[in-house]
């Protein structure tokens, strides 16, 4: 089993306990120095190999891994993630009978619209006047920048709806690798007409 950007190994450590065989973790940040000591003291040194680097860099110790587990969303699902990597990984080390999973192996993306006035003046409006100085030249920045927040259900003005669907298993016949992931643009919701 291959945990990609394993991080703190808290996946690697829940599938060893969950029974998997052996668990590589790969991550490129030196939290892996602080993941060892957590695997060690958890006493799962000997089903869990943590290694340091870009997944593309490394080297496993297998050929291949029956099963890929990440936590590789990004804010919006796609901003900042890890899903090329997690594709690369899936192209180079998954097994090719067909037989291999990801975990998670789906995601769609939701939108709806929101409408609050006090939440819009807090964040954009906070640019008029910051310590009694005009800092409006940066509102059209901070409109362009992905804001992450959460929202309170009554400021939803409308039903969510599904954008587009990815799924990161491979496509049946694996003879040459792709890095593409299936993308499903969802369908408009049909209204009937009396």
């Amino acid at each position: 089993m291959l945990d990609v950007g394993c991080g703190t190994s808290i996946l690697s450590m829940f599938a060893a306990k969950a029974g998997a065989k052996h668990v590589i973790g790969v991550d490129m940040s030196t939290i892996i120095v602080k993941a060892r000591e957590i695997v060690e003291v958890n006493g799962l040194s000997d089903k869990i190999t943590l290694l340091q680097g870009k997944m593309e860099e490394v080297e496993l110790p297998f050929p291949e891994v029956d099963i890929i587990i990440s936590e590789w969303m990004g804010y919006f699902l796609l901003y900042e993630s890890m899903l090329d990597t997690v594709l690369w990984a899936r192209d180079r080390y998954l097994r090719k009978d067909g037989q291999g999973l990801i975990f998670p192996d789906k995601a769609t993306i939701f939108m709806a619209g929101i409408e609050d006035g006090d939440y819009k003046e807090d964040k954009i409006g906070f640019w008029d006047n910051v310590w009694g100085f005009d800092y409006s030249p940066l509102k059209y920045t901070a409109l362009t920048e992905p804001l992450v927040d959460t929202v309170e259900l009554k400021a939803v003005v409308t039903d969510p709806a599904a954008v587009i669907t990815i799924t990161s298993t491979p496509a049946p016949s694996r003879t040459s690798p792709s890095s593409c992931p299936s993308l499903s643009p969802c369908a408009a919701p049909t209204t009937s007409t009396p």
